[in-house]
C-alpha cells in the first residue's frame, strides 16, 4: 500500500502550521481532502518543495505562475491523459530532482532536455473529448510555454541561490542566540 499523511502529519513534516498549509493548497489550486482526508508521498514532497521555496524568499505570486506553467507544459505533452486522477500532475512528484528533465514542483521527467533538443509533443497517450481547434491555433506552443517556464525557473533559481548565505547566517544567529534547546523541543 501506498504511504499516505495527513494534513497533521504534513504540516508537523514541513513545520508549518494547518493554516500555512492550506494556505498552500488554496493558492496553488490544489485539492483538499475533507476531515481525516489522506494525502500521497508525492502530494507531500509537491508541498515540501513549495514551503522551501517560500523559505528562500521565492514569492507565492511566482510559485503559482511556475506551476501553472509546468501543468500548461504537461498538458501540451499530454501527460495529463495518463490518469483520470485529479492531482495527475502531482504522479511523479519525488524528491529527486534533475532540473535538466524534470520539471522543478511536479517532478514530472518529460523525456528530453529542458534546455534545448527535440520535443515530441504530438502523442496523445489516451482518449480526451476532441476539441474544435488544436493548441497551437489557439496559440499554445510548446516552446513558448517552456521558454516562457525556463525564463521563471531561471529567476527562481537566481533568487533561491543569492538567498542562500541570508539562510545560512540567520541560522549561524539562531544557533548562537537559541542554542540547541529550539531544535530539541521540535523532536517532541
Amino acid at each position: 500500500m501506498a504511504e499516505s499523511f495527513t494534513l497533521s502529519e504534513i504540516s508537523r513534516i514541513c513545520g508549518k502550521t494547518q493554516v500555512y498549509i492550506r494556505n498552500l493548497h488554496k493558492n496553488l489550486g490544489l485539492p483538499v481532502n475533507g476531515n481525516g482526508g489522506e494525502y500521497g508521498a508525492n502530494y507531500l514532497h509537491f508541498i515540501l518543495k513549495a514551503v522551501n521555496l517560500r523559505t528562500c524568499g521565492i514569492p507565492l505570486e511566482d510559485i503559482e505562475v511556475l506551476f501553472a506553467r509546468e501543468k500548461s507544459v504537461l498538458r501540451l505533452l499530454k501527460m495529463d491523459a495518463l490518469s483520470s486522477s485529479p492531482t495527475w500532475y502531482l504522479d511523479q512528484c519525488g524528491e529527486a530532482i534533475n532540473l535538466d528533465r524534470q520539471l522543478l514542483l511536479t517532478g514530472y521527467d518529460v523525456g528530453f532536455s529542458l534546455s534545448g533538443g527535440a520535443i515530441q509533443a504530438n502523442l496523445d497517450f489516451g482518449n480526451r473529448e476532441p476539441e474544435l481547434f488544436n493548441s497551437r491555433e489557439m496559440g499554445e506552443d510548446i516552446r513558448r510555454v517552456l521558454n516562457e517556464y525556463l525564463k521563471l525557473l531561471a529567476s527562481i533559481k537566481s533568487r533561491a541561490t543569492r538567498e542562500n548565505s541570508v539562510l545560512q547566517q540567520a541560522l549561524d544567529w539562531s544557533r548562537a542566540v537559541f542554542g540547541n534547546h529550539q531544535a530539541a523541543g521540535n523532536k517532541t
